[in-house]
């Protein structure tokens, strides 16, 4: 194996060393986790890793000082799974491709690692070497493919994924198009909406409201209710004052509905 790739295993990117950040490519076999929350800890995990800044990355050595090593690395994630990782709709890092080819027969398999052997690694070198890729734009954002749509969806909890469908057609508490904190209460009337036995804790609707679109006010107070509210509101909202966002936060929540599926 090339000294400048290293392959990983799922299980061993929450390591304490840091040996494979040495390399130029860093391959993750089977990227995958069982629960929302850890998929969504994961993508955040390797954030740092597939873009700089940062410049460096720190590297831990057993029994040695840890040192900063440049931040030069091609991360290249394999899995089986549709929601291997979470990723929010706006992300610039990750390029998403599926394959749906079925398994080759084992005649196909061998006729295709003679092809390889016999000249077909070289062939694939070079068509990648005479490749004119001057006009990439490696700032520029990946293209949004049909795969990474379905991961983006499919990576979201039960919760969550309930949240952006209420908020995205303005059902019950999200039919004023602004909500106003303590998020607590909202979720407290959006609880009769949810399946049973899920659910939402506020960082679930944190990350529904972003998903949905919905623009963060920041604290917002006004001349009839002078204690400040944090105010979230729906894109075509955006253009109401302030004061009147915050006047609809106090109207009485509409009675709560269901999501019909």
């Amino acid at each position: 194996m090339n000294v400048n790739i290293s392959v990983v295993r799922n299980e061993e990117l929450n390591s304490q060393w840091g040996y494979a950040l040495e390399s130029e490519v860093m391959v993750i076999n089977e990227l995958r986790q069982a629960e929302a929350k850890d998929r969504r800890a994961l993508e955040n995990q390797l954030k740092p890793v597939i873009a700089a800044p940062p410049e460096l990355l720190p590297v831990n050595r057993k029994g040695l000082h840890p040192y900063d090593a440049l931040n030069r690395i091609f991360v290249l994630a394999f899995s089986n799974e549709r929601a291997a990782i979470s990723l929010p709709s706006d992300d610039r890092r990750w390029f998403v491709t599926w394959s749906e080819a079925d398994r080759l027969p084992e005649e196909k398999a061998q006729e295709l690692w003679h092809w390889y052997k016999s000249g077909g690694f070289e062939s694939i070198a070079c068509w990648l070497s005479s490749y004119d890729v001057s006009k990439f734009n490696p700032g520029a954002s990946p293209m949004m493919t049909e795969a990474k749509a379905i991961m983006i969806d499919a990576g979201m909890s039960t919760a969550e994924s309930y949240l952006v469908e209420m908020l995205r057609g303005r059902v019950g508490e999200f039919s004023r198009g602004v909500i106003g904190s303590p998020f607590h209460v909202v979720l407290d009337r959006v609880a009769g909406s949810m399946p049973p036995g899920v659910k939402a804790p506020q960082s679930a609707l944190f990350h529904a409201l972003r998903e949905a679109g919905w623009i963060d006010k920041g604290r917002v107070a006004s001349g009839d209710y002078p204690t400040k509210k944090h105010l979230f509101c729906a894109p075509d909202m955006d253009s109401r004052s302030k004061s009147e966002l915050r006047r609809l936060v106090e109207v009485q929540p509409p009675a709560s509905l269901s999501v019909v599926k």
